[in-house]
């Protein structure tokens, strides 16, 4: 039986590439004060960033529980009995964790389940479990899928631009782009992915440069072979970031990306970011 790849919500995988390739995803949940939703399930992209613009409080987040894994893992079992789980950086949720200790209890009733840290999010993930859902698709073994994503990992470059960076302080994920906080100027943070966490990459004092500076630094990405861009509520903007990758490197994959509610209540609404991911050697 083919091995089957499952993800959760935040990889931010356009439906369509989901159901093409029979991607398995779990949903994590966005908490307005009145309830909670699953992403993608009980609240779609445009209700959640109209309600996060004209609500005053800022919504929370919560990971899948072992529960929502094991009920996962227990349906595509029924498929097949090898399967490869792709994570949101364990840094930034306890999704990770958590898909890992239902695996352990259904290794025991003899399941073969391998959960991946992919050390990143959205659409720097995305790359990461489309790479191993096409290497399933195709028929590799659960020993290569894994290799394939565990060689994915490290050739992922994201960037992200953020218009503000209040959302991601209240949410708690700022890492070590908290050095941007407190600046006295009008900045646009741009900030990077590495080992799990969001990093300062640069302060950009507009827009405009900020989505200059992004196109540039991804754009020296040595050998592109998979190219995105993702947004929270700018598409036009997105769309004209993304044609001009596509200029500059036209032999690339390229995705156009809505970012997700979870990763929304963090970025907050104007966020764009860029990714690549690179060829091997």
């Amino acid at each position: 039986m083919a091995v089957k790849v499952i993800t959760d919500s935040t990889a931010d995988i356009p439906p369509d590439l989901v159901e093409e390739l029979g991607i398995r995803v779990v949903p994590l949940t966005v908490i307005f004060s009145e309830g909670a939703y699953k992403e993608g399930v009980e609240i779609d992209h445009e209700t959640f960033y109209r309600r996060l613009q004209e609500e005053k409080g800022i919504p929370t987040t919560s990971a899948p529980s072992v529960g929502d894994f094991l009920e996962a893992y227990k349906e595509v079992l029924q498929e097949t009995d090898e399967v490869v789980s792709i994570h949101i950086s364990s840094k930034l949720s306890a999704t990770y964790n958590n898909a890992c200790q239902a695996a352990n209890i259904l290794k025991e009733q003899g399941a073969r389940i391998e959960v991946v840290d992919s050390f990143n999010v959205s659409m720097g993930m995305g790359f990461t479990v489309v790479a191993a859902a096409r290497a399933a698709k195709a028929g590799a073994t659960l020993e290569q899928v894994l290799a394939i994503a565990r060689r994915c990992i490290d050739r992922v470059r994201l960037l992200v631009m953020l218009d503000t960076l209040e959302y991601l302080r209240r949410g708690g994920r700022i890492g070590r782009a908290r050095a941007l906080l407190g600046s006295i100027l009008q900045i646009k943070p741009i900030l990077r992915m590495q080992e799990g966490e969001l990093h300062p990459e640069a302060r950009v004092r507009t827009r405009s440069q900020a989505l200059e500076r992004m196109l540039q630094l991804i754009l020296a990405s040595p050998r592109i072979k998979e190219m995105g861009v993702g947004y929270t509520t700018d598409r036009e903007e997105a769309e004209l970031l993304l044609e001009r990758m596509k200029e500059s490197i036209p032999h690339a994959y390229t995705y156009l990306i809505r970012i997700g509610p979870v990763v929304g209540t963090h970025a907050g609404p104007g966020a764009i970011g860029v990714g690549c991911l690179e060829d091997e050697e």
